[in-house]
């Protein structure tokens, strides 16, 4: 088999289990349900991968890639503005991750919530908050206050990230409108008081 026919497969296959878990659960996947959907027998799996849990880590993070990679890509489009305010990246961020868990709940599921493997070591993840990171401290005006912003910052991701999950989890309301009345007090009273320290940014109606 040639390496471009192996990495080809592969792709396959993991394509085909996204495909199933955001149908139906993860509960509910096996290596039997996935031979079936790409019509080949269990077995011929295990060329491509050791295992079942091989092939749901890899699922996992190329279910990372997909979510952070458009992520990244609206958030590029956000900060060439040159008028953007640095810090509602975050909240850009937010809102895009809500979207992400009512648009494909079942993978949201699998890569958030049941935490199969650690955000820390998914770089797609790391490459998003780093260049989000990276477009803040480039206009931040007044570099001795960067670790406390830092600091804002976290608290309002681990913020965000409860929220959506609450919301996912049907804890109290799970409407948009609601959501974005949240991410907005949480940004009101964790980042808005650094918006002095950037020139551009002209604050939140």
């Amino acid at each position: 088999m040639s390496r471009e026919r192996f990495f080809a497969d592969e792709h396959r296959i993991i394509d085909a289990a996204i495909s199933l878990i955001c149908e139906n659960g993860y509960e509910k996947f096996s290596t039997r349900r996935l031979a079936a959907r790409l019509g080949v027998s269990p077995m011929t799996l295990y060329n491509y991968f050791s295992n079942k849990e091989e092939i749901v880590q890899v699922t996992i993070s190329t279910a990372y890639e997909k979510a952070f990679e458009a992520i990244q890509d609206d958030l590029r489009g956000y900060f060439e503005r040159e008028s953007a305010c640095p810090l509602m990246g975050f909240v850009e961020m937010g809102r895009k991750l809500f979207a992400f868990s009512k648009q494909y709940p079942q993978m949201y599921a699998l890569v958030f919530v049941m935490n199969f493997s650690p955000y820390r070591d998914q770089p797609s993840l790391v490459e998003c908050y780093n260049y989000t990171f990276k477009k803040v401290f480039e206009r931040l005006v007044d570099k001795n206050i960067e670790e406390e912003l830092h600091r804002h910052i976290y608290l309002f991701q681990v913020l965000v990230s409860a929220l959506v999950r609450n919301i996912y989890n049907k804890l109290g309301p799970t409407d948009e409108e609601t959501f974005e009345i949240n991410l907005l007090l949480a940004y009101n009273r964790l980042l808005k008081p650094f918006e002095r320290y950037f020139a551009v940014c002209q604050g939140i109606q």
